[in-house]
């Protein structure tokens, strides 16, 4: 649930300060519909990137080393599942290596006990993340729409209210 109508901003428009005002005041105060409607539309949009983000990062490590390694892994992973099996060695595929007896391979529901057993797993949670990202992308993007289809801010509160975001966790 939004709390637009009780929330305050701070802004200068037209020369004129606001210093923790309502939107009910803003618009009393004579701040043009368009203006309001503006600020609240910016508002719930920021709100909807960062109830994405929420999301995302509670199913990811947070950071951008960390994306970094994920991107990696992710991407030695799908290199030895091509790969000749004989070529796929701790030597060739170190990001793999660091979890071996970590990660849970798939095809045995046990540690991984090769570089293969890593990969698979690695390639699971890759799936479960393509999954829930694009779940949250989609709700994410189709929210921001709908608040900036809205004529009035109620109806942009109304958008963001709508929002069907995935359930995680």
């Amino acid at each position: 649930m939004t709390n637009l109508e009780t929330r305050s901003f701070s802004l200068i428009v037209g020369g004129t300060q606001y210093i923790a005002a309502t939107l009910a005041q803003l618009a009393e105060r004579g701040v043009a519909p368009a203006d309001v409607l503006a600020l609240a539309k910016r508002t719930l949009t920021e709100d909807v990137d960062a109830r994405a983000e929420a999301l995302r990062l509670s199913i990811a490590t947070p950071g951008a080393g960390q994306a970094m390694e994920y991107q990696e892994t992710q991407a030695q992973a799908f290199a030895a599942l091509q790969a000749s099996p004989a070529s796929v060695t701790p030597a060739a595929y170190p990001m793999l290596a660091a979890s071996i007896g970590i990660d849970i391979d798939p095809s045995t529901n046990a540690p991984a006990t090769d570089v293969l057993g890593v990969a698979r797993a690695v390639q699971k949670a890759y799936a479960a993340w393509l999954a829930a990202g694009a779940a949250i992308r989609g709700a994410r993007l189709h929210g921001k729409a709908a608040i900036e289809a809205a004529a009035t801010p109620a109806a942009a509160a109304q958008a963001f209210d709508a929002i069907d975001w995935p359930p995680l966790g």
